[in-house]
């Protein structure tokens, strides 16, 4: 690699990086009812939606979570009324589900997440919101080093517009799976 192509590819980590840091705050702040309101929060609505009754390890798991972390989220979340905890099928465990407020809210906070991405790719052509999504595409691929690295690669995703069969982060966990890579 030439000075210059090492220029260029720093400049374009560096530029990469700067819109990450901003997407990924506008992101969060459109998910903030209030102030102390966590990110951790909100991708536990979603991931306990997605995965109803859901344990207590499965959702420590995909937020990258200490069990002890995850069971006060998740206190938190059933005292402001939002997941119930049931017993799990083993006596030791519990099955984690969204009430009616539960689920309202985790698709608000998926819809607005959503709306302030999709306010960042309309400042794109057409052409190249097809390249950014094949480039996407390919880097989540990439990332992908252990199955149990979807869930928490698509914490906050939209379940309903990138279905887990045209999912390139399941997708590649699932040949991952097939190989024995977990």
């Amino acid at each position: 690699m030439t000075d210059a192509e090492r220029a260029a590819r720093l400049r374009t980590a560096n530029l990469l990086g700067a819109l990450a840091l901003e997407v990924t705050q506008r992101a969060e702040q459109s998910a903030k009812r209030h102030p102390n309101e966590t990110l951790s929060s909100s991708a536990a609505l979603n991931v306990i939606g997605f995965y109803d009754g859901c344990s207590n390890n499965t959702l420590a798991q995909a937020l990258g979570l200490s069990h002890t972390a995850t069971v006060r989220l998740v206190d938190k979340l059933e005292a402001a009324g939002l997941v119930t905890s049931e017993t799990g099928t083993d006596r030791r465990s519990v099955a984690l589900k969204l009430t009616t407020s539960g689920r309202e809210r985790a698709r608000d906070i998926v819809a607005e997440r959503c709306r302030q991405i999709c306010d960042v790719l309309d400042m794109l052509p057409e052409a190249d919101l097809q390249h950014l999504e094949r480039i996407t595409e390919t880097l989540l691929r990439g990332m992908v080093d252990a199955a149990g690295d979807a869930d928490h690669i698509c914490r906050l995703c939209d379940e309903t517009v990138c279905v887990p069969d045209r999912c390139p982060v399941h997708g590649r966990a699932m040949v991952l799976k097939a190989t024995d890579r977990v």
